[in-house]
């Protein structure tokens, strides 16, 4: 199957309106996209961004990771994740509440990062990888900043542009970070988007972060075979159920899951 071949056969699924789909796929210099530019709410798909940020302000010596943090109950946040759900007082380490971040979406852990490198900083490290539509305005199920109108934007370019970062040589993160980022990333423990083929196949690596909110569901994820390089982000919202959006992402990433078995 050839990227053109991939292009149809995504389109072939895509859904009526209001649902809204944007996705960008690469394939060394080549690339498909619709509605990449588009801004949509980033849900947990901002997690990318607070650890590619983590560890940037690390490498420069601005926080340090194996710093231990209790994290107090009035901090306990709901949604996804273990944290908030574990009886007795928890210590963690910030590299510990970074892979909790990851590869279980946990929304206390992912405040206590926040709170822990700044919003400002993360916010400042966002511009500086020129992600121009990415923002990161408040915490996560905040609802008194959601009334306030702040919301976590991105869109399908932007989240790219970050996964080059973590998969091609740069000035930004060096490449003991962009392996420390990769080895995060493929421990992910939800698979039942753009993975759900490939997680099963053991001559497929991948790495990848999901995200949902009501009427949303996401994922970006590398893909990686003997001897090919795969980047898909797809980024979509207006479902009236989760659940079919979830089966959208499946049917995608079989057709990716196609193509890289091409």
């Amino acid at each position: 199957m050839s990227l053109k071949l991939l292009k149809h056969a995504i389109y072939s699924i895509k859904p009526l309106p209001p649902v809204k789909i944007c996705y960008l796929i690469k394939h060394g210099e080549h690339q498909i996209a619709f509605n990449e530019r588009k801004q949509l709410r980033a849900a947990s798909i901002i997690k990318l961004f607070i650890l590619a940020a983590a560890y940037y302000e690390e490498e420069r010596g601005n926080v340090d990771l194996s710093k231990q943090v209790t994290i107090p109950a009035s901090a306990m946040t709901g949604g996804s994740g273990i944290v908030a759900y574990l009886s007795d007082k928890q210590t963690y380490t910030y590299q510990q509440l970074l892979e909790l971040m990851i590869i279980v979406s946990d929304n206390t852990a992912t405040n206590a990062l926040i709170d822990f490198i700044g919003l400002g900083s993360i916010q400042t490290f966002i511009e500086k990888i020129h992600c121009e539509n990415t923002k990161l305005e408040r915490k996560l199920m905040d609802e008194k900043a959601i009334k306030l109108g702040l919301e976590n934007v991105t869109t399908c370019y932007d989240v790219m542009l970050l996964l080059d970062l973590f998969t091609e040589d740069n000035s930004v993160l060096p490449k003991q970070r962009r392996q420390q980022i990769l080895a995060v990333l493929e421990n992910q423990q939800f698979n039942s988007k753009l993975t759900a083929f490939s997680s099963y196949d053991s001559t497929i690596r991948t790495f990848h972060k999901t995200g949902e909110l009501t009427g949303a569901e996401h994922d970006a994820a590398i893909f990686q075979t003997a001897d090919k390089l795969l980047k898909a982000v797809v980024l979509t919202e207006g479902w009236a159920n989760n659940g079919e959006g979830q089966q959208f992402h499946q049917a995608a990433g079989a057709h990716i899951y196609h193509y890289l078995k091409g």
